[in-house]
């Protein structure tokens, strides 16, 4: 059970990231359980090794960003000998190896008790506030390089089409051959052959993988995880998978959590080599368990995303003919596919209002949950799906592995944890709502300071809503949202026509719509209120 008057530590009605009420020191227990089992690991990992399949000679590597603290997933391959029927079929082995935190947070232990409690970590522009101990989630369930670890897999044989010709669940020991950022691997995998002399240095240190000092490290395999990925991809993009992200934005803060930079984050296909086998996972584990329990509701965890309200579809349908786009696949009045959805959005490529505009579809989805009761996963269009990849800051995905875990072997679920995990849901979909407006908060804050520092500076922005009393600007660089009042316009008197959203000068007749492209100067950006005024130059 949630203990209700603990969780009040953490609960509330605003959100203020940069002071003490996002900041939750473990407790004691909680920490000494960490390091008793942080001191112990050699002796742990030594003794549980011969119940476990072994990938220590797969090659294995992780592949995560620049600054990565904790490594929660890796990726194995390795090509399968030809059949004894000598079909010809090349095969690959693809191993998704999840850090197997189920096997050191133990049910009815302190540190299981503060995981549920705070269901997720948080992360800030600053700090991430974490849901384990730093001990573990930087270190014992750290898939680091040259290490022995304990780790849940989903294991796949794929012929070069990405068809699962079989796949295995279970309890593994890896180690992990290399240390890849998502740059690195970018690098590899499109030029063929690198002339940078430092990474050319870096990538010829290893003997294995079939790669040479001229092509990049295990280039050869990455470039094959690449292509079944992009297989998994198309296949899931042809089932009627939406494809549309919310922005990013990098934040290089100094010593005292001030931002120095914020960068747009580009989006490699290094991100999607993962994330399309992490999806992978994340739904054949779903769909073997669902065939274990028969459907039977109340029985697992999934990740379930409803199809979007019509109303609120509509609503981003009249928002758009704003922007002056249309889209017959789009009209009012028809139903809409994630096809159609889809083609209109990459007409938007490059566009000044393609970022608005892919957030508007966002906010007009229905929210992904966890649930008991399986509803498939519209966004995804997977029948099965639910969250394997990351329980080091989910603890959904914590309960997913001891029920998995439990289910492959055949043994009795205990009832208290059956009549929890409504309850369980419920509370993690909450905490990670909570978290994910602290994690906004924290952005707007961060923007806000970046600003304070840039006032009477110049930057291009586009138009992303109008109303009575001014103009509310994106900031192209920083995704910053400002307002720019009438007064701040040319100099001219304004009317503001809700119908039409535009906004008109009286005299001279300029006009500004939604996506204008505009040039705005910071007037000011106040941290305490979150409020950024521009004006028009």
């Amino acid at each position: 059970m949630i203990n209700k008057k603990k969780e009040k530590r953490v609960s509330g009605d605003k959100i203020f990231v940069d002071s003490s009420t996002l900041e939750l020191p473990f407790p004691e227990a909680v920490l000494t359980e960490a390091l008793q089992l942080h001191s112990g690991q050699a002796e742990m990992i030594g003794g549980e090794i011969q119940n476990r399949r072994d990938f220590r000679d797969v090659l294995t590597f992780t592949i995560d960003p620049v600054r990565a603290k904790d490594f929660d997933d890796a990726l194995s391959i390795r090509e399968l000998p030809a059949s004894a029927e000598g079909s010809g079929v090349a095969k690959w082995e693809v191993g998704v190896h999840i850090a197997d935190v189920s096997f050191y947070v133990r049910p009815d232990t302190a540190l299981d008790a503060e995981a549920q409690l705070r269901a997720t970590s948080i992360y800030l522009v600053d700090r991430v506030i974490p849901m384990l101990p730093p001990a573990l989630s930087d270190d014992l369930c750290s898939l680091k390089q040259s290490v022995d670890r304990l780790a849940f897999s989903a294991v796949f044989t794929m012929d070069n089409e990405a068809n699962i010709l079989d796949q295995w669940f279970g309890r593994t020991v890896i180690n992990s051959n290399e240390r890849f950022t998502y740059e690195e691997v970018e690098k590899i995998t499109k030029t063929d052959v690198v002339r940078d002399e430092e990474v050319r240095d870096r990538f010829s240190r290893s003997e294995m993988g079939s790669r040479t000092s001229e092509t990049g490290q295990f280039r050869t395999e990455l470039l094959k995880l690449k292509s079944l990925a992009q297989k998994l991809d198309q296949k899931k993009i042809h089932a009627g998978a939406l494809a549309f992200e919310e922005d990013e934005y990098h934040y290089e803060v100094d010593a005292d959590g001030k931002p120095i930079s914020i960068i747009k984050a580009e989006r490699l296909e290094s991100h999607k080599l993962v994330e399309d086998f992490m999806l992978l996972a994340n739904k054949q584990v779903a769909e073997h368990v669902s065939k274990i329990i028969k459907n039977r509701d109340n029985s697992f965890v999934y990740r379930v995303h409803d199809a979007p309200d019509p109303e609120k579809l509509l609503d981003f349908m009249r928002f758009i003919k704003l922007f002056g786009h249309s889209s017959t696949a789009l009209r009012a009045g028809k139903r809409v596919s994630p096809q159609a959805l889809n083609n209109f959005l990459k007409t938007l490529a490059g566009s000044p209002d393609e970022d608005i505009i892919n957030d508007a579809a966002v906010r007009a989805m229905s929210r992904a949950t966890y649930s008991t009761t399986n509803i498939g996963h519209f966004g995804l269009a997977f029948k099965h799906y639910t969250h394997f990849t990351s329980p080091i800051r989910r603890y959904p995905d914590l309960l997913v592995h001891r029920l998995l875990d439990l289910y492959l072997r055949k043994a009795k679920i205990p009832t208290e944890l059956l009549e929890n995990l409504n309850q369980l849901c419920t509370h993690s979909s909450e905490r990670e709502q909570f978290a994910t407006v602290a994690e906004r908060d924290s952005m707007k804050l961060a923007q806000c300071r970046y600003l304070e520092n840039a006032v009477g500076q110049t930057f291009d922005g586009v138009i992303a809503w109008l109303a009575d009393f001014g103009l509310f600007i994106e900031e192209l660089s920083t995704g910053a949202r400002g307002l720019a009042r009438f007064r701040s316009l040319p100099d001219d008197y304004y009317i503001f026509n809700e119908k039409k959203m535009t906004v008109t000068g009286r005299r001279h007749r300029r006009v500004f719509h939604l996506g204008d492209t505009v040039k705005v100067r910071v007037l000011s950006a106040d941290p305490e209120t979150r409020l950024i005024d521009f004006e028009m130059v």
